[in-house]
């Protein structure tokens, strides 16, 4: 099943950014931290969205535990 796309919504345009080791390390952490592609960080950060990290699992444990515990 083919899903067509909007005009506003294809990305044909790539985009090249040159960063040192250290840089690209970071980006690449920050993205993975917010349980995103390095791309879908940098569209989120074009669009002033500011991806924020995913809880850790303790944070869900934690929470589940405190709901049954209500």
């Amino acid at each position: 099943m083919s899903r067509e796309k909007s005009e506003k919504n294809v990305r044909n345009i790539p985009v090249t950014v040159r960063l040192n080791e250290e840089e690209s390390q970071k980006l690449s952490q920050y993205a993975a931290a917010c349980g995103l592609s390095v791309a879908e960080f940098m569209r989120q950060l074009c669009k002033d969205n500011a991806p924020q990290p995913e809880p850790s699992a303790e944070f869900w444990q934690l929470l589940n535990h405190r709901r049954r515990n209500l």
